[in-house]
């Protein structure tokens, strides 16, 4: 009985000390990891800077843009249409294609 006793204390007191996660807890303090990002200024990258433009090489200016003039559009005077009456051949001719009466 005494025995039994044990084993049923030495089960508890194992199954106590142990408790269950997800992982383990470690006593030493990690060390934070080195990265392979370079910091730039502004954003801009290696060999860049920022400027009022955007991103531009260093030791040079923001590009001077002129923009177009905007076309001028010129119309015509007002020509009133001309209106001419109709050539008329007389009986017995016939209009040809250069505007001439031409007997059948």
């Amino acid at each position: 009985m005494l025995s039994k006793l044990s084993l049923v204390l030495t089960c508890g007191v194992l199954a106590s000390s142990m408790s269950a996660q997800a992982a383990p807890i470690y006593s030493v303090r990690l060390q934070p990891a080195t990265t392979s990002i370079t910091l730039v200024r502004d954003g801009c990258g290696l060999g860049f800077h920022w400027a009022p433009c955007g991103c531009i090489r260093n030791y040079s200016a923001c590009p001077i843009v002129v923009a177009p003039a905007a076309p001028v559009v010129v119309a015509p005077e007002y020509a009133p249409p001309v209106v001419t009456r109709p050539i008329v051949c007389p009986y017995g001719y016939y209009l040809d294609q250069y505007g001439r009466c031409l007997l059948y």
